[in-house]
């Protein structure tokens, strides 16, 4: 939180006009749990998935989880940041919200008349980012990448998020060396 939150100046603020001020108040609670309406909710860090230190939120008594940026729902998922980890990192964290054998998984990323369906979801999320990987390997330039993915997957929103990705991911590839958040930050711009 603190790192975006450093970094807003330089990208967010300047993609998106009159966001209000939002300072970082969260704080973390004891053994990443706490009641609410007397149902436990948990916290479970999952690790690096389209940013690094990603957690979710698991209701256990509703078999719910609240997935952030590890479940997307009907949007293209930013692989940007999670090609410097590996897409396995992410992989791990899909695992991590099936075992904890959800039934209903609000993503962090989602197209707003689709459900919330745990199968549908984590299927689609892991088919993603195997057809990104695949994609990644055949197509020849971040253009190429993104009209690919868009043929792939005509019906889901996020095409700025897609392209600002497909920026990031060619330009890390195709200068190896240099700072990636260059690519990562100037694919929103």
């Amino acid at each position: 939180m603190h790192a975006n939150n450093a970094g807003r100046p330089y990208v967010w603020d300047k993609v998106y006009s009159d966001i209000p001020p939002s300072p970082v108040t969260a704080v973390t609670v004891p053994d990443n749990r706490f009641t609410l309406e007397g149902r436990d909710l948990v916290m479970v860090e999952v690790g690096h998935t389209d940013t690094e230190a990603t957690s979710v939120l698991h209701v256990p008594d509703l078999a719910l989880v609240v997935a952030g940026d590890v479940i997307y729902n009907g949007a293209h998922q930013y692989v940007g940041e999670a090609v410097l980890a590996g897409l396995d990192s992410w992989r791990r964290a899909i695992d991590q919200v099936e075992a904890l054998s959800p039934r209903s998984v609000v993503a962090g990323h989602k197209k707003s008349e689709l459900d919330d369906d745990a199968a549908r979801t984590i299927t689609e999320t892991r088919e993603y980012l195997d057809v990104a990987e695949e994609l990644m390997g055949t197509e020849n330039s971040a253009v190429d990448f993104f009209n690919a993915m868009i043929a792939r997957y005509p019906d889901r929103i996020g095409r700025t998020v897609l392209w600002s990705m497909s920026q990031a991911v060619f330009g890390i590839r195709e200068h190896p060396g240099e700072d990636p958040v260059q690519f990562i930050a100037g694919g929103w711009l």
